[in-house]
Parts: structure tokens; sequence; C-alpha cells
């Protein structure tokens, strides 16, 4: 069983170039912004030019009220357009609005990608996939299987205190529809992701545990944080670089 590892295209400039670098390091595919223009075509066409498939589109997801809850539906269609079959997004809404009328739009949201064939993984972020209880919790009440966790190795400890990463991981590994990678120094709120193997993030029990289930991913490398801001595109390549040698070594990635 081959993982398919992919990586977000942000620190490494505009699509082109980003394109360019992931398919100079060996990744064949990769986590994207919805386009500007919402011409999904076009960014589809860009990818396979550099030998890229993209494999999620990435976005908040506003469930303020119920026009910014319909401004995501696009993105699915665009998403399913090209082939697309899960994305990644953030939910969050201001305090005025209660949960109940939030999850209510998640669910309209979440039975729309449910009749076009698309997967949304909700990220590991408060308030509604801040952890695996949370996540659990928000999956059960939305009720679809159109509803996944993405799992992130680094945010689990940043948005949490106390937590130990596999742990949260094996109490909610069936709903798992993605993975971010990054390490981290497990400080809370810590803005430092340094480079894979060099944190405190257990990457072979992460891939072991998903592994024994059938998972293949997206496993996506996700490069940020404060250390990675002030590096030169030349500096970002090689962190990039040292992540996938860390992937190769731990037999993630061949």
């Amino acid at each position: 069983m081959a993982n398919i590892i992919s990586c977000r295209t942000g620190v490494f400039g505009a699509l082109p170039d980003a394109f360019a670098t992931l398919a100079a390091a060996g990744v064949r595919y990769a986590e994207v912004p919805r386009p500007a223009d919402g011409d999904y075509q076009a960014m589809a066409d860009l990818a396979a030019a550099h030998g890229i498939t993209i494999m999620t589109i990435a976005g908040p997801l506003k469930l303020d009220t119920d026009e910014t809850m319909q401004a995501y539906l696009p993105v699915i269609d665009g998403a399913r357009s090209i082939g697309v079959a899960k994305l990644f997004f953030s939910a969050g809404s201001g305090p005025d609005v209660p949960r109940v009328v939030a999850l209510e739009r998640l669910r309209t949201v979440v039975r729309y990608a449910e009749s076009r064939g698309i997967t949304l993984c909700l990220e590991t972020h408060p308030p509604f996939g801040v952890n695996a209880d949370v996540a659990r919790q928000t999956i059960e009440a939305i009720g679809s299987d159109s509803l996944r966790w993405n799992y992130d190795t680094a945010n689990i400890y940043y948005y949490n205190e106390g937590l130990d990463g596999l742990t949260e991981l094996k109490k909610i590994a069936p709903l798992v529809g993605a993975v971010h990678l990054k390490d981290t120094d497990g400080r809370f709120k810590g803005p430092i992701f340094p480079v894979f193997g060099t944190g405190i993030v257990d990457f072979p029990g992460v891939f072991r545990h998903l592994g024994d289930l059938g998972f293949e991913g997206p496993y996506t490398l996700e490069i940020e944080g404060e250390n990675v801001a002030k590096l030169d595109q030349a500096g970002r390549k090689d962190f990039l670089h040292q992540c996938l040698a860390a992937l190769r070594r731990f037999g993630a990635m061949a």
C-alpha cells in the first residue's frame, strides 16, 4: 500500500512556482487554495502540466449567515468538476451565532457535498474540530460519511494542553479523512513547526496506526510557522527536502 503524500502550495509562491517546486522535490500531489478567479479547470491543467494531481482544495467555511454558508457551495462544485474528492476546511462563526445554528448550516453544506460525492475534512481547529472528542461530537451530530476529520499532527498540540497526539488519533482514526503533517515542539500555541523528526510528533506511529486501518491518505505536508516565514524560497525548498527525507526514513514514502 503506497501512501498518498501531498503538500500545500502556500509558502512556495504563486501556483506555477509552487507546482514546479513540488515536482522537482518528487511530490506528485498538492493541496491548493480555491482559485480566486473561479477557474478550477485552468488550475487543474496547470498542475497537470507539472505532473501534479490536485488532491485537496483548502479554504474556510464561514457559518455566520446563510449567505456565507452558501458561498462555499461553488467550491464543492468546482472540486467535483476536476475530480477532486476531498476538501479541507476550517469551520467557524462569530460568538453571536448559537452553536446549534452553526451546526445546522454545517449540516446543510455536508448534505450538499454528499449529493456531489465530495468528502469534507474538518481541520484540527476550534470550535468544531479542536481535538478528537470535539471532532467526533461534530461528526456524529452531522451524521454523514461525507464529513470526516483532518487530523493535524501539530495542531493537536497547538490548540490543546496535556494531550498526546497519537492517543488522540487512536480515539478517532476510523473517522479520519485526511492528515496534515507538520512537527512541533509541543508547546501550547507554539508558533514553531520544525523539520519532521526534530520535534515531538510520532510520525512512524501515525503512519503505522492509520496504515493498519487501510488509510492511504492524503497525507499533506503543511510547511508553515514563524521559522518557515523567515526563510527565503531556497530555504523553504531545503526545508521541504529535509521533511521528505524524514518521511523516507520513516518508511512513509518511497
